[in-house]
């Protein structure tokens, strides 16, 4: 790592970043910045902007100024201790540099007010926290891994609401489409000015929302189905409403019932995944502890450092700087774990001569006893 360290001081550099009170105090910073943009939410949401969509300066921009500042240091910094390849291979440092470089332009200069909602990816920064907190990194790569195999899943479900979407539009869009004329049934009208069935089945795409909605499980019942039902009923008859009954008791069923389980299900499978992985070199390194002497010789063949070679792999992956101590640290102690793995082997080699040598005597002295 030290020939890939080529400025002044990087090394040490990189050293003070990633050590545990520089990265504790950058997640307090996010938290704090997260914190602040709620309360200034929360009590005055406006504080931002006039009527004309100008800029308003108040504490909330201090506060703004102050972390757009810490957050640009700490950047530079980052930058610096890990230039170049090192640090460009991280997505979340390049996430880092978008965050950060929408916040010094929304502080240098005067955006347009179609470009106003830019100033919202402030609220994004607190996913910086996750490459700093391991256990909500360890979650959001698993979810991310998870990602191909959900997505299947997803197309598998919306293909079945998009068949349910076009049977409905066929089905019950010109339900009740009369209810403000005269004559037309008003208990069908909604609280939005139309009638139920052109309103929630009018078209493809509001038919697809409605049954999205009845995925949900949010007043499925009351606001779609039971008036499709007892529209139906009123007009055709009770076996034609138990039919329509039945669309939507198997649309539930299949959906809610069976496909968002299995979207669950291999949401836990791509999750655990990874968990596996990284038990594996621990695996590993109880083998190593209780390798024979074959083995022994196999490592005395690499104890100039190959032996140590995935693990030094592990820590060039993940990029950080701070870890070259611990795997030099590592390589010691393999190394001292080895030379003394060798002096038990010799000592062992030693001890079976001596019992050969015992033998042979006592079979001499049993002889001579015999004789």
């Amino acid at each position: 790592m030290a020939d890939r360290k080529n400025l002044p001081a990087q090394q040490q550099v990189a050293t003070f970043y990633n050590g545990i009170n520089v990265q504790v105090f950058v997640a307090f910073l996010i938290s704090a910045n997260f914190l602040t943009n709620i309360v200034e939410k929360e009590i005055d949401p406006k504080a931002e902007t006039h009527a004309d969509g100008s800029r308003v300066y108040g504490e909330f921009v201090i506060f703004e100024l102050v972390y757009n500042i810490a957050f640009t240091i700490e950047l530079a910094v980052n930058i610096y201790a890990h230039w170049f390849r090192e640090f460009w291979r991280s997505k979340w440092n390049i996430f880092d540099c978008v965050v950060v470089s929408i916040g010094l332009i929304n502080m240098s200069i005067e955006l347009p007010k179609s470009l106003s909602l830019l100033r919202m990816m402030r609220a994004f920064r607190v996913f910086r926290l996750f490459k700093r907190v391991k256990s909500l990194n360890k979650i959001i790569v698993a979810i991310v891994h998870a990602v191909p195999g959900v997505r299947n899943a997803f197309i598998i479900l919306g293909i079945v609401m998009a068949i349910y979407a076009i049977l409905s539009v066929a089905l019950f869009s010109k339900n009740a489409d009369d209810c403000f004329e005269p004559g037309g049934d008003a208990r069908f009208q909604t609280a939005r000015g139309g009638c139920h069935g052109p309103e929630y089945f009018g078209t493809f795409s509001r038919s697809f929302y409605t049954f999205f909605q009845v995925l949900t499980g949010e007043s499925w019942s009351e606001w779609v189905a039971r008036p499709v039902i007892w529209y139906i009923s009123s007009e055709t008859g009770t076996f034609q409403a138990v039919c329509a009954a039945l669309f939507f008791c198997s649309y539930v069923g299949i959906t809610a019932f069976v496909l968002i389980n299995v979207v669950v299900a291999v949401l836990l499978d791509k999750m655990s995944a990874p968990e596996e992985e990284e038990e594996a070199p621990e695996d590993k390194k109880v083998d190593i502890a209780a390798s024979t002497g074959e083995e022994v010789s196999q490592a005395d063949a690499n104890s100039n450092g190959e032996y140590a070679r995935p693990i030094q792999a592990e820590f060039v992956a993940d990029g950080s700087s701070s870890k070259a101590n611990q795997l030099k640290a590592v390589q010691e102690q393999v190394g001292q774990l080895l030379e003394d793995r060798k002096k038990m082997c010799k000592e062992l080699d030693t001890l079976k001569d001596n019992t050969a040598d015992m033998k042979q005597k006592l079979a001499q002295i049993m002889k001579f006893v015999s004789d």
